[in-house]
């Protein structure tokens, strides 16, 4: 289960066994956000995998065209050239820039990218992750604490379109992203020793993901 799924789990609970009527709407209030978030993640996994905004809409029971509104910025804009970000990494992205602007970070970082990749929960990067025993919560106070933070996101991003060439993809993935970092060497990787995580322990987690999924697009 993604971090959002256990959030909206543990919400509910506590607004349903809640005594005071305040604490239950408090409870409400949060889950209510964590359920918009965990949409925006399902929408993200469903045109990653090629679904188009009419079947996404009529899964959600509105108009295609509120839909579109919505998520457009999950998809890249018309005329984009080369390899698009798929919309899961796009997310990513999105996750990665809001964790560094919530720990004061002047510039987005590995680390922050792997949380962004934990947070957003997708079936095979976050998989990874969490399979190899990186939680969410605790990474991010390692991040928190630590100084000097560095990670070359560009370098990154660069190596990632070319590793979706290699394999003839047509957009780049969660999966090509989480690789290259993984393979950078940079300072992340004592945070993640901190956790008794190895980078080699998450790329064998990996490979161990089943690719049939039918929700997820194999990378």
């Amino acid at each position: 289960m993604s971090d959002s799924g256990k959030i909206i789990c543990r919400l509910a609970e506590a607004a349903a066994d809640a005594t005071e009527p305040e604490a239950a709407l408090e409870a409400l209030t949060k889950l209510r956000r964590e359920v918009d978030e965990f949409e925006r993640q399902q929408v993200a996994r469903a045109l990653t995998a090629g679904r188009s905004f009419k079947v996404v809409a009529r899964a959600l029971g509105v108009s295609r065209q509120a839909v579109h509104r919505r998520y457009q910025d999950l998809t890249p804009p018309r005329g984009t050239r080369g390899l698009p970000p798929s919309p899961e990494l796009r997310l990513v992205i999105d996750y990665a820039k809001a964790e560094a602007e919530a720990l004061g970070s002047p510039a987005v970082t590995t680390p922050h990218l792997l949380l962004g990749i934990l947070r957003a929960g997708d079936r095979r990067g976050a998989a990874a992750l969490t399979s190899a025993g990186l939680e969410l919560d605790a990474f991010r106070r390692e991040v928190t604490t630590a100084d000097g933070l560095c990670g070359d996101v560009r370098s990154i991003l660069a190596r990632s379109v070319q590793s979706a060439k290699r394999r003839g993809d047509e957009q780049i993935h969660v999966e090509h992203v989480l690789r290259a970092a993984l393979t950078d060497g940079g300072a992340h990787d004592a945070l993640l020793a901190r956790l008794g995580v190895a980078p080699g322990r998450v790329l064998e987690a990996l490979e161990a993901l089943p690719t049939d999924d039918p929700g997820c697009r194999e990378a």
